[in-house]
C-alpha cells in the first residue's frame, strides 16, 4: 500500500545498499531501484552512471524521485587532512552527486515532473566553521549549492529539489565514535534514529511538499555543533 500523497512511480536511490539509503529503499521496496558497487554502479565514475541510468531508463523511464544518499565522512582537523582523503571526500560526496544529476535530471525535466532528494550534514547551511570534520563539511555546503542552484533551474520544469541534512543518526554503519562523544550537544538528549529521517524523505515526495524547493531540511534535535 503507498502511503498517502505518494505517487506510485519508480524510486531511484543512489547509495540505497546501507543505513539510511537502505532504509528509504525498504520504506518503498516495490518502487524503488538502488544503485550501488555491489549493484555495478559506481556513482564516481559518470560513464558507468550514464550507462547505468540508460539501461533503467528504457524499463522504468523517468523516474518519479532521485535521492542521492552517497557520502563518505572523515574526522579529520583540515591541516592534518592529507590530499587522498581531501580528494576522497570530495569525490564521494560531490562528484557522485555531480555524474548523477547530469546523467538523470535531464530525463525528469523532460517529463516535467519529479522530486530531487540530496543528503548534506546539519549545520552546513549555517554560516559558522566546523572543526571537526572540515573537509567533509566544506563538501556537504558544496551539495547544498549545487542543489539550490538545480531547484532554480528546474523549477519551471515542475521538479522540485531539496536537502536533507541529518545530525547524529544512529545505525549500524554510524560513526558511533563521534556521535558518543558530541551526544551531549543534542537538546533532545538522544541520538536520531533513520525512521527520523525516512519521515522527511517521505514528506519532500509527498503532494504536501509540491511547493517546496530549494531549501535545506534539517534533522537533527536541536544539535548545537
Amino acid at each position: 500500500m503507498e502511503h498517502a500523497g505518494l505517487h506510485p512511480h519508480p524510486i531511484l536511490i543512489v547509495g540505497g545498499g546501507r543505513g539510511i539509503g537502505a532504509a528509504i529503499a525498504r520504506e518503498w521496496p516495490e518502487q524503488s531501484t538502488v544503485w550501488t558497487r555491489s549493484h555495478a554502479v559506481d556513482a564516481s565514475d559518470p560513464e558507468a552512471v550514464q550507462s547505468a541510468f540508460a539501461a533503467y531508463h528504457a524499463r522504468h523511464g523517468a523516474p518519479f524521485a532521485l535521492v542521492h544518499c552517497v557520502g563518505d565522512f572523515a574526522e579529520r582537523p583540515l591541516l592534518g587532512t592529507d590530499l587522498g582523503t581531501f580528494r576522497h571526500l570530495f569525490t564521494s560526496n560531490v562528484d557522485t552527486v555531480f555524474h548523477t544529476l547530469q546523467a538523470v535530471v535531464p530525463a525528469m525535466v523532460q517529463a516535467r515532473r519529479g522530486r530531487v532528494v540530496l543528503f548534506a550534514a546539519a549545520g552546513v547551511d549555517k554560516d559558522r566553521g566546523m572543526l571537526r570534520a572540515p573537509v567533509y563539511f566544506a563538501a556537504k555546503a558544496a551539495v547544498v549549492q549545487l542543489a539550490r542552484s538545480l531547484a532554480l533551474e528546474v523549477a519551471p520544469a515542475g521538479l522540485t529539489v531539496n536537502v536533507i541534512a541529518p545530525g547524529l543518526i544512529h545505525h549500524p554503519h554510524s560513526h558511533q565514535e563521534s556521535q558518543t562523544r558530541m551526544l551531549p550537544r543534542v537538546p533532545q538528549g538522544r541520538l536520531g534514529e533513520v525512521a527520523d529521517v525516512v519521515g522527511a524523505v517521505r514528506y519532500l515526495l509527498s503532494d504536501a511538499a509540491s511547493y517546496v524547493t530549494g531549501q535545506v531540511l534539517t534533522v537533527d534535535g536541536g544539535l548545537q555543533a
